[in-house]
């Protein structure tokens, strides 16, 4: 990360909005700051992961690890671990300035890293089906657009259960969760959830991994 200056790329943005956070002075909306920290593991585990791996792919670095004994699962989890991590530290940064009320910190961790994972391992997916950032940047919209729907109910402009099939519906509860009070039913299905959904990116973004960007069976 720090060869692409992605650390200070990522550790620059948190400060800006910690700084605007800290000179507003007033009451900070639950909401906005759910959305800035909701952005960290959105950008980090997916922009940045993908962005990384298009590098890579254009530097070779895939094909020297194709004949390497190292595992592919270690690869993924190396880039999973560090940007999770990433987006945590950025996250705390942003959470600490906002100064809510209510912060359930435990609740805030788990909701960061399960995001970041889940994001991380999603960019692998999806980043594995193409060859350059022409490619890449018509392929965002189309992962991040039913990404983004259950933010129609966190802003209160649609309602439907039909949302909570959606892995984002489970993170923005867990964010909410972790500024204010919520019901036990949300945590429950946030965390657990979550966890489904990491493990199913993880398996998926490993089998895409191996056969379209190492080309192993």
């Amino acid at each position: 990360m720090m060869k692409y200056g992605i650390t200070g790329i990522a550790l620059g943005i948190a400060a800006v909005y910690s700084i605007s956070l800290l000179l507003w002075g007033g009451e900070v909306s639950g909401k906005l700051v759910v959305l800035l920290v909701f952005s960290d593991p959105v950008m980090y585990g997916f922009l940045f992961v993908s962005v990384i791996v298009l590098f890579e792919k254009d530097a070779s670095i895939h094909q020297a690890l194709a004949i390497t004994p190292m595992p592919a699962r270690r690869y993924l989890w190396s880039k999973a671990i560090a940007f999770s991590l990433l987006a945590l530290a950025c996250s705390l940064l942003i959470i600490f300035a906002a100064q809510p009320e209510i912060l359930h910190l435990t609740v805030f961790i788990f909701a960061v890293l399960a995001s970041a994972l889940l994001f991380v391992f999603v960019a692998i997916s999806g980043v594995s089906y193409v060859r350059n950032f022409n490619q890449f940047f018509l392929m965002m919209p189309v992962v991040l657009t039913p990404v983004c729907l259950p933010f129609l109910d966190f802003f209160n402009l649609w309602h439907s259960p039909l949302l909570y099939i959606i892995p984002t519906q489970a993170c923005l509860l867990l964010f909410e969760a972790s500024v204010s009070n919520a019901e036990e039913w949300e945590i429950i299905y946030g965390v657990s959830y979550l966890l489904i959904w990491i493990v199913v990116g993880f398996l998926h973004a490993l089998y895409s991994y191996k056969t379209r960007i190492l080309h192993k069976n």
